[in-house]
């Protein structure tokens, strides 16, 4: 049976730009393509764990504009428990994303809108204790994040953060969470160590144990296409990235959390939960969009059966 996954988070709608290559500064250049996608780190994941099989509840506000409705929309036809999603007067969280095609790399301006007036009390107590995971990321209110997490270890649900964007985080956060998901720049934010592509391992589970000072809790840091740093019982293991060819890499770091808990509630697991999101995250970068990118259960399990 499926299980039960609650995403308290931002939804946003992304307009994206392709370019070649990316403009100097004062540099206007002619741009290749434009499309639109839903986004937003919370929908992003929400959409994740809808397709890889487990069910799915969104927490955070829209806006009363024309994005809001159409984002509902795109929500509710990708079989997410949209009925926790309120609507906020004014303007919906909006996201501008470049990607370069020389690089497959982008660069995005977020316009937080509906999405700063997210609030915990959306869920409320019964909902939650009959949740497995509840995941969050920093796009919408970190107090608010502190508080439903609380609850929710209360009612003994297992509390995932992921620590992007690259802001701090107070302690108080750190300890309601049971598990930080964190890329290399946002290890950097969170440790004050200078991350780099060429660190140790080593150097980076020193960097870790800066953060995560419990035995009980556990950290994974993604390394792009190098691959996963899983963190857990103070010891940590590398996983290698998957060798494809990227087109856009939007998204990549939603599709690994929401894969990893919808793999982690299921098989309760945490280095197999990882290895999974490894694998749907290479398949994510291999599409264009963010959500529109996410890949689907069958898909990841054809990919892990071939290597």
């Amino acid at each position: 049976m499926a299980s039960s996954i609650s995403v308290f988070g931002s939804i946003n709608m992304d307009l994206v730009v392709y370019c070649s290559t990316e403009p100097l500064k004062g540099e206007t250049i002619i741009g290749d393509s434009f499309e639109k996608f839903q986004g937003g780190k919370g929908a992003n994941q929400a959409v994740a764990v809808s397709r890889l099989g487990s069910s799915v509840s969104l927490i955070g506000k829209v806006g009363t504009d024309v994005f809001g409705k159409e984002l509902l929309k795109i929500l509710d036809d990708e079989c997410i428990d949209i009925s926790m999603l309120k609507e906020h007067s004014g303007e919906s969280g909006t996201a501008f994303i470049y990607v370069y095609k020389e690089t497959s790399e982008n660069q995005i301006i977020v316009i937080p809108g509906a999405n700063s007036f997210a609030e915990e009390i959306q869920i409320d107590d019964k909902t939650l204790s009959s949740t497995d995971i509840v995941v969050s990321q920093l796009e919408t209110s970190p107090q608010e994040t502190q508080k439903l997490f609380s609850r929710s270890r209360k009612l003994n649900c297992y509390t995932i953060l992921n620590t992007a964007p690259a802001i701090g985080v107070s302690e108080g956060l750190i300890e309601e969470s049971d598990l930080l998901v964190m890329n290399e720049t946002e290890l950097s934010t969170l440790s004050g160590d200078q991350i780099f592509s060429g660190n140790s391992y080593s150097e980076i589970d020193e960097s870790i144990k800066k953060i995560v000072l419990s035995n009980s809790k556990s950290a994974i840091v993604t390394l792009g296409s190098r691959g996963v740093y899983v963190f857990e019982k103070q010891r940590g293991t590398f996983i290698p990235g998957l060798e494809v060819i990227a087109l856009d890499t939007t998204g990549s770091g939603d599709c690994f959390v929401g894969a990893l808990a919808s793999h982690y509630s299921n098989h309760g697991h945490l280095l197999d939960a990882a290895n999974f999101a490894n694998q749907a995250a290479s398949l994510s970068v291999m599409k264009k969009g963010a959500s529109a990118s996410m890949p689907y259960l069958n898909e990841v399990v054809n990919l892990s059966e071939i290597t």
